[in-house]
């Protein structure tokens, strides 16, 4: 899986969580991006991503 995919992939499920606990719970299982890289690639803050 290249990274576009798993930076959609872990746009998508972010909108299914409300809160960074319920996202890191997450990462492993789907093998999502980490919130440091996920805020990094996106410029945004977690709270910007999840609304």
């Amino acid at each position: 899986m290249n990274i576009r995919n798993i930076y959609k992939k872990s746009l998508q499920m972010i909108k299914e969580v409300k809160n960074k606990k319920e996202y890191i719970e997450l990462i492993d299982k789907e093998n999502l991006l980490s919130i440091p890289s996920l805020e990094y690639i996106s410029g945004k803050k977690f709270k910007n991503l999840v609304k």
